[in-house]
């Protein structure tokens, strides 16, 4: 009875890392997970609303922590990778080390100072936020391969 006891305790521990890897490898910067954050960077992550990420104000993991879109929100960094890592350039709002201008959704921009939001806009009835070029706003047809910041503008 005792070795199917840890038979049965090591396949629970072979799932539940499983189901870790997964949700790990579907993490994506600027999205909200299931825990109610979008990660924006190692540290760094954007609370979210009805499933939309809130863009107007960045939060910090404590402690140095590594955010992911675990249970658990900031993770101490030797236990997890992070979901959204200094490779990935996050996409969507201001954050440490950002361009002086950022898209915080498909329509809405802002203009930075490190991770602060200094000024914030909207585009035209019809256009869409892009950094790529000289304009901020650009018609659709003129976007070149996905938007930077494909999330919905929050109301």
């Amino acid at each position: 009875m005792q070795h199917n006891t840890k038979q049965i305790s090591f396949l629970l521990l072979i799932i539940a890392a499983a189901t870790l890897l997964v949700q790990q490898s579907v993490a994506k910067c600027g999205v909200c997970g299931d825990n109610g954050i979008a990660c924006i960077s190692e540290t760094e992550f954007y609370i979210c609303f009805n499933g939309e990420p809130d863009t107007s104000t960045v939060q910090e993991c404590p402690d140095g922590g590594t955010c992911t879109s675990l249970l658990a929100k900031c993770i101490n960094a030797a236990n997890t990778e992070p979901d959204c890592s200094s490779d990935a350039n996050p996409t969507c709002g201001c954050y440490f080390g950002s361009t002086m201008f950022v898209c915080t959704s498909r329509t809405t921009f802002a203009q930075c100072n490190g991770n602060e939001t200094i000024v914030s806009g909207t585009c035209p009835t019809g256009m869409y936020c892009t950094t790529q070029g000289g304009e901020i706003c650009i018609e659709e047809c003129k976007i070149e391969g996905e938007l930077e910041c494909d999330i919905a503008a929050s109301t």
